[in-house]
């Protein structure tokens, strides 16, 4: 096949689109680069086969092979491995294991399955430190690679049969369009959530699987199949090919949000690609000249180890540094120009290249399959040799004391931390319970409730009453309908409020500890609110304000109307960097700790505390709880304190740090609850 300069020039584009994205910068959807890729592989793949098959009527599968291995394989290979070697001290403690398995799935080309089948996403901030995430992507190709020589050597040759009637090109296209249309189809079902049981699984296996990208791949080979129709195309359609796909392609990298992202989203992309590689086969004007350009094109060439080198670097950084998030990570993206061009110029090439695995002959035969092993062997290797350096780390006092910090709270722990309302729950696993009670107290709220789990139940118990604990992640009290750009709109969240607060009237418990992260859903903007059963969604700090107030204050009022007293819980100080995301030799060396002035703190918190305040003021058996001065000093707010670990990420506490509150619990505890002896 030609080489065409217009499609590394989009190569680049889209190289470009991804690493913008994982700077932070305001790319939002900056992540669809990769359908860009896909489509690109798909095309180029199909036009080499199709080229080999038209000029001999054959197909070596195992040439192909060969020369996917000297592709694909080499340049990973070396990224995985000295990842996982520098990763030991540089990558974030908590994703340690976790990049270690990515690293070894990745050399056997499957990290795209480990990763659907972990208990994360793309998108959320645990899968957002491992430095081998982008390995998902080459997992993908790969398999990808695998079968497309099949299914274009299967319609092919059914063309040439009786049956095909000679139409090759048109049984091949027939025959992708098919399976393209299936692994659509496949990719829809699974987001919806209808082929299994877990929605969440669902929507990671569309996201990460081969079969369910297929499409996307299988869309670049039916271009190549329908080049003799588009090359008979007039110049001008040329053009306005070139401009539409451009401005679609640009609208994809601007507009598409990363919250419940699809198949049916990435169709903006992959057809503003489509147009994009199509205009381009006819003749080259228009926006394929302007793709075409010296700097596009070089780019273009880096491209592959761009993309292998830019995420670790950007995640090493950040662990290293995390002060300035934004600005680490672009100069992050800066400084892997280097190992990007080093390996292009000093192990993708050469190895592409090389006259000795060129030859057709049995001994560059077994000095490719040679490679292959090498390519999988030494990061897989390099990966095992992670896990026991970290088995080693773990061991010391520093990393015990920290690993203890990053211990799950009881409500995670014991399935507390759902959308099921409290009327509905079952079983006493979320129950603390002592002998001869004088009535419940509830905790309810969302992840900010959770981790006053272990103060709460055992200052309760300790006053003597029973205690039941209801929390759902990003999920209010108050009935709002709320949506973030990581997870969307959770559609359980209002009936997890309204129901459960329906229950608590009906049972009347002795009191209710009401918390919630008040101040990331009203000054966050990654987060809208809205009413329940109408109205637009806002993502107004003012209106937001405006609605919680008057949500919070409903709540408030109908439990005392009903003789429950309730406390409320301000938000923690937030700090700016997540001890979560600490690299391991910072830990080793103690410099983990974060501090941010308290003069920040009260002006961040500031406006929630108005809000609940304002809401506690018009309730009269409502009362509010702040620990600001037990985790801050007169003029900052630090991680550490007095020598425990307060915070596991930047809004919640620590096991250690919450246990340091039950006194105060305890306190208000005994002077609100209403002794209600179950009858």
């Amino acid at each position: 096949m030609t080489r065409r300069l217009d499609i590394q020039g989009l190569r680049a584009a889209a190289v470009l689109a991804i690493v913008v994205y994982h700077a932070g910068l305001t790319v939002p959807g900056g992540f669809t680069g990769v359908d860009v890729f896909f489509v690109i592989s798909g095309f180029v793949i199909a036009g080499t086969l199709i080229a080999e098959l038209e000029s001999t009527g054959r197909l070596s599968v195992m040439d192909f092979y060969g020369r996917r291995v000297k592709r694909l394989l080499p340049a990973p290979a070396v990224m995985i491995a000295v990842v996982a070697l520098v990763g030991i001290l540089a990558a974030p403690a908590t994703v340690e294991h976790m990049a270690a398995m990515t690293g070894i799935s990745a050399s056997l080309s499957a990290s795209n399955f480990y990763l659907a089948f972990l208990p994360t996403g793309y998108f959320d901030p645990s899968a957002t430190q491992n430095p081998l995430l982008h390995t998902w992507m080459l997992s993908v190709i790969v398999q990808l690679y695998l079968i497309a020589p099949v299914l274009l050597v299967g319609g092919w040759r059914l063309g040439r049969s009786r049956l095909g009637r000679g139409k090759s090109r048109e049984s091949a296209f027939a025959v992708i369009a098919f399976f393209s249309l299936a692994s659509f189809l496949l990719s829809v079902a699974l987001n919806h959530g209808r082929l299994m049981s877990d929605l969440s699984r669902d929507q990671r296996l569309a996201f990460y699987s081969s079969p369910t990208r297929a499409w996307e791949f299988g869309a670049g080979a039916m271009l190549v199949l329908a080049a003799p129709l588009l090359a008979r195309f007039p110049t001008w359609s040329a053009r306005a090919f070139g401009v539409a796909g451009a401005a679609i392609v640009g609208v994809s990298f601007f507009s598409i949000q990363q919250a419940g992202f699809s198949a049916r989203g990435a169709l903006l992309p992959v057809a503003g690609t489509c147009l994009l590689i199509g205009a381009g086969i006819g003749s080259q004007v228009g926006v394929s000249r302007l793709l075409g350009l010296r700097p596009l094109v070089w780019l273009g060439n880096i491209s592959f180890s761009l993309y292998l080198w830019h995420w670790p670097m950007i995640v090493f950084a950040r662990a290293l540094y995390p002060y300035h998030p934004t600005q680490t990570a672009t100069a992050a993206v800066a400084l892997s120009l280097l190992p990007a061009w080093l390996s292009y110029r000093y192990v993708e090439n050469p190895i592409r290249f090389s006259s000795r695995l060129n030859a057709r002959s049995p001994v560059a035969g077994r000095a490719v399959a040679a490679l292959a092993a090498v390519c999988i062997l030494v990061p897989a290797g390099a990966g095992f040799a992670q896990l026991e350096a970290q088995g080693a780390v773990n061991a010391t006092s520093s990393m015990k004391g920290w690993l203890q910090s990053n211990r799950l709270h009881a409500s995670e722990l014991h399935g507390c931390h759902n959308l099921t309302p409290l009327g509905e729950r079952t079983g006493s696993a979320c129950i603390w319970k002592v002998a001869r009670p004088r009535g419940v107290v509830v905790l309810w709220g969302d992840s900010n409730a959770g981790h006053f789990t272990e103060p709460v139940t055992r200052a309760g118990n300790r006053a003597g009453y029973d205690v039941n604990v209801v929390t759902a992640s990003s999920c209010t009290a108050v009935g709002l309908r709320v949506t973030s750009t990581e997870v969307g709109e959770e559609k359980g969240c209002p009936r997890f409020g309204s129901e459960t607060l329906a229950y608590l009237i009906r049972s009347k418990p002795s009191l209710v500890v009401l918390a919630a992260r008040t101040d990331a859903y009203l000054q966050g903007s990654d987060f809208s609110l809205g009413k329940v059963g109408g109205g637009p969604l806002t993502n107004d700090t003012q209106a937001k304000a405006r609605l919680w107030q008057r949500a919070l204050t409903s709540v408030l009022r109908r439990l005392n109307k009903a003789g429950i007293p309730v406390l409320v819980v301000h938000p923690v100080p937030v700090l700016p960097n997540a001890p979560d995301g600490c690299a391991v030799g910072r830990i080793l060396a103690g410099e983990c700790a974060s501090t941010v002035s308290r003069k920040s703190v009260d002006s961040w918190l500031a406006l929630s505390r108005r809000v609940e305040n304002a809401s506690i003021a018009s309730a009269p058996a409502t009362w509010a709880l702040d620990f600001e001065n037990e985790i801050c000093g007169k003029s900052s707010c630090s991680t550490v304190r007095d020598g425990v670990i307060q915070y596991r990420d930047f809004r919640h506490l620590t096991v250690a740090k919450a246990l340091t509150l039950t006194d105060s619990f305890y306190r208000s505890i005994v002077a609100h609850a209403i002794p209600r002896p179950p009858g």
